[in-house]
């Protein structure tokens, strides 16, 4: 019997192992909400020392180093969820919620991950509380906003938020700003709450971004701008000293969020 020699079937199993797909590691992440929302960013930059008492370790606050939000260590982000749906795309009742949440960017010198670390939120939702972050506070929140424009002129748009606690603690912006066609992104983000590092889920998000106003990119169509943060466990970060650094108005922000 004539046996194959070596130098035909080593290049053969070559060969094959060559033609199989590549193998990553996957982690399993389960889907558990669907959301359509507009925002307002407004990212500032704070008293960093008092800031960071917010934060556990290992994260560290950690701002840009570049783009339209360089140096600013804290955001303030403002959301008009106008729909919520769980995994399936039905309807979460009520549908819809607003919420206003202190995020400073985040960085584990560790691993050298980085995302957003969630401080605090408020929301109009009840039942939403405490949340997943562990830290959302009910509150009455009420925006009011305006668009207009004619023909092929983007126009001017108005943003106006008041935020009410049970305690009588307020927060309010009041903007006024001239439109642009806004930048489409997708991409991914890693929040995690700030108190609780080990509490961290997955958003996949596409956005239209309109950056009205970015001190580092010299941008400013911001006509009208008016922040008040009345709330004492901020205080002592809201000392005067805070300095605006960009606001950004996104027109939709679509999002699936996931477990990992």
């Amino acid at each position: 019997m004539t046996r194959p020699s070596r130098a035909i079937v080593v290049p053969l199993v070559i060969v094959a192992l060559l033609a199989l797909p590549t193998i990553r590691p996957v982690w399993a992440q389960t889907l558990v909400e669907q959301l359509v929302d507009t925002r307002v960013v407004v990212a500032l930059r704070v008293n960093d020392a008092k800031l960071k008492t917010r934060v556990a370790g290992p994260w560290e606050i950690s701002p840009a180093t570049s783009g339209p939000s360089k140096d600013a260590n804290l955001s303030i982000v403002f959301v008009d969820r106008i729909l919520v749906q769980d995994a399936e795309g039905k309807p979460k009742s009520p549908g819809i919620d607003r919420i206003i949440a202190f995020v400073a960017p985040g960085k584990n010198p560790q691993t050298g991950e980085t995302g957003p670390l969630i401080i605090r939120i408020f929301t109009s939702n009840s039942q939403n509380v405490p949340g997943f972050y562990k830290n959302s506070l009910h509150a009455a929140i009420q925006r009011e906003q305006t668009a207009q424009g004619s023909a092929l002129e983007a126009g001017e748009g108005s943003d106006t938020w008041v935020l009410r606690t049970s305690g009588g603690e307020e927060v309010a912006l009041r903007l006024g700003y001239q439109r642009s066609v806004p930048a489409r992104t997708q991409g991914e983000s890693k929040p995690r709450a700030a108190a609780e590092q080990n509490v961290w889920r997955i958003y996949r998000f596409d956005q239209g971004m309109d950056v009205v106003r970015s001190v580092p990119a010299g941008i400013d169509r911001v006509q009208r701008y008016e922040l008040r943060v009345g709330l004492a466990e901020f205080r002592d970060v809201f000392d005067g000293s805070e300095q605006l650094i960009s606001v950004a108005v996104l027109p939709w922000y679509l999002r699936q969020t996931l477990l990992p």
